[in-house]
């Protein structure tokens, strides 16, 4: 019973574990390239052009008043989000979620999902980190570019909701890093719940045996 009460009550201290801070921003405008580490899931490039991928959201191959390609690093298809409109991705936990980013917006928003049921919403230049950018210029390197979300001792990313007010919102490459690894609080409650429970095994043993004596 003792060694139920331990574990029960490292499951509620974990539970409790406090978030942490905001994911890593890093955003390299004028460059379209994968960013380390990463493996690129979503290029759109299976899909028809003209295909509904959400809410007001199509996957295109040339530019039109609906969309313009991202300017550096996508080829083939891209995704575009228009006013009103919303596309959902979600994918294994992971520590990093990246893709190329087109022609960024006031207007834009982008909500990463996490492990915990929490959210994290990021408007207009927070999609880059805050930055000051070419607000919907379809070619400045301020406004185009690879950008990516590195969670920084907080809950893995599970998700992604690219949104837009007014045409659009451009995108393409979506890519994620490796498996999350659990948090250094997490890490810290599971060591000494671990070891709290080997120290009460140990001594139930030990009785035990001097019962038998």
């Amino acid at each position: 019973m003792r060694i139920v009460a331990i574990a029960t009550a490292l499951a509620l201290g974990l539970s409790a574990t406090p978030a942490m801070a905001a994911p890593i921003i890093d955003f390299t405008g004028g460059f379209g390239g994968p960013v380390a580490g990463t493996t690129v899931f979503q290029t759109f490039d299976s899909l028809k052009a003209g295909s509904s991928i959400g809410t007001f959201a199509n996957v295109y191959d040339v530019n039109s008043d609906k969309g313009a390609r991202p300017a550096f690093g996508s080829t083939g298809n891209f995704a575009a989000v228009l006013g009103g409109g919303t596309y959902s991705v979600s994918f294994g936990p992971t520590d990093v979620f990246a893709f190329v980013l087109g022609s960024l917006d006031r207007y834009n928003q982008l909500t990463l999902k996490f492990a915990d049921s929490t959210s994290r919403v990021y408007n207009g230049g927070e999609i880059v980190g805050g930055e000051s950018y070419a607000a919907g210029n379809q070619a400045a390197a301020s406004s185009n570019g690879t950008v990516s979300y590195t969670v920084n001792g907080g809950p893995a990313i599970i998700g992604a909701v690219f949104k837009s007010d007014t045409n659009s919102f451009e995108f393409d490459n979506l890519a994620t890093g490796g498996p999350a690894v659990p948090e250094p609080a997490t890490w810290g409650m599971m060591i000494l719940g671990f070891g709290a429970i080997g120290a009460a095994m140990r001594r139930r043993r030990e009785r035990n045996a001097g019962a038998i004596a």
